[in-house]
């Protein structure tokens, strides 16, 4: 694999995050972009050092993707953050299920906190952003999470008709919409957790 190769992963992925319409997993990663014009970059001797730094395509793409995923847009130029972004993805794809038990227990502790309805948490009422949201913000959950429970109650779809959601945290509502094609699980583990996360929210409403 060459920096050519590199480059052309990296204009995929960011395509992907940063814009609405390109898919890159319905486009197959196409991008307009030819080897003349990246031998003309300043910058093609940092994708040449990506390119021999990984044994796979698949790695390099999971090292890429983990980085827009965790919001670092300028990964190829920031070194250890990079790295440190890769590693703590690979350990998040290993406990998965896990990590989707923890966070949603602490969505439903912060819901008795707060006597927060299922529809206060997860959608928006009278164009107020929804709870979650604020806990995913605030990094007390993981985005691996709000993509799993969005797969399940798909409520990042209502957001977008939410002008205050949208005004104030558009970016990271895309970030997570484009993020869920990346993030695999077991379907029947964490079907349970979810289940149970919505039967405690309306155990706490109705008590």
């Amino acid at each position: 694999m060459d920096g050519f190769r590199a480059y052309r992963f990296y204009l995929a992925l960011k395509l992907h995050f940063t814009t609405e319409k390109y898919n890159v997993f319905e486009s197959k990663g196409a991008v307009k972009t030819n080897k003349s014009k990246f031998e003309l970059r300043n910058d093609r001797f940092i994708f040449d050092k990506i390119a021999k730094k990984f044994s796979s395509e698949k790695e390099l793409i999971q090292f890429m993707a983990s980085n827009f995923i965790y919001g670092n847009q300028n990964f190829v130029y920031s070194g250890p953050e990079s790295d440190d972004n890769y590693i703590e993805w690979q350990r998040r794809k290993q406990s998965i299920t896990k990590i989707l038990s923890d966070d949603c227990q602490k969505i439903l502790t912060e819901a008795e906190k707060q006597n927060y309805s299922a529809y206060d948490i997860f959608y928006c009422t009278k164009n107020v952003a929804p709870y979650i949201i604020y806990l995913y913000a605030a990094k007390q959950i993981c985005i691996e999470s709000v993509c799993i429970l969005d797969e399940a109650l798909h409520f990042t779809q209502e957001w977008n008709s939410s002008t205050a959601v949208m005004l104030l945290l558009g970016d990271e509502v895309r970030r997570i919409q484009k993020s869920k094609g990346f993030i695999k699980y077991d379907v029947s583990k964490t079907a349970g957790i979810i289940n149970n996360l919505q039967q405690e929210l309306v155990l706490n409403q109705n008590g």
